[in-house]
């Protein structure tokens, strides 16, 4: 809620991962009511060291304002690909590339790209993390399907950026990776952001 986000929706195909979700939703929410009920200077202070700037200028969302503005729904979004209306500003989608690819082939990930690019707002953008090629070799065998669809992948990450550009409609790619600060190891990926 950063940057004062009228709403989230986070959406995966497994269950447990979004009861994870949820859970910590309401722990951040439970933590964030309890800091805005404080007054400015006791809000500091519970902080420690680290200052806490609870601005006036500035919106603030209590914990039950967050609870309302952030939704998490089971759901695999190939199995919905009828037209879609535009009705998001900001996609991301973080480290799901190599899963829909092993699971669906290239076709499952242009599929993917393509209702992505239906979703966004004209200007919307999206927010993409794709795995590195030596991750899909790791996972290959992780069902027989995965293996299959691995020897038939044509469209390796490398050239995820030129699909969405010229074939998809993107019209605009930055990469975000360099302006990024504090990288956990492991996950320093690429990240690009595509603007439709």
């Amino acid at each position: 809620m950063k940057f004062f986000c009228r709403s989230m929706v986070g959406i995966d195909i497994d269950q447990n991962l979004v009861e994870r979700a949820k859970r910590n939703l309401q722990r951040i929410a439970a933590t964030k009511s309890a800091i805005t009920s404080l007054e400015p200077c006791e809000a500091e202070s519970s902080k420690g060291t680290e200052s806490l700037e609870l601005s006036k200028d500035q919106p603030t969302l209590k914990g039950t304002d967050l609870i309302e503005s952030v939704k998490f729904r089971k759901e695999n979004v190939l199995e919905k690909l009828q037209p879609c209306s535009p009705e998001y500003d900001t996609i991301l989608c973080l480290s799901v590339t190599k899963w829909i690819h092993l699971n669906w082939g290239d076709s499952g990930l242009i599929a993917l790209f393509a209702k992505m690019w239906h979703l966004l707002r004209p200007g919307g953008i999206l927010v993409l993390e794709p795995q590195p090629w030596v991750s899909y070799q790791r996972k290959r065998r992780v069902s027989e399907r995965a293996a299959a669809n691995f020897k038939d992948i044509l469209m390796k990450p490398c050239y995820f950026p030129e699909i969405l550009l010229d074939k998809i409609g993107f019209r605009h790619m930055e990469n975000a990776t360099n302006n990024l600060q504090g990288s956990v190891v492991g996950f320093n990926r690429p990240i690009f952001v595509f603007r439709k």
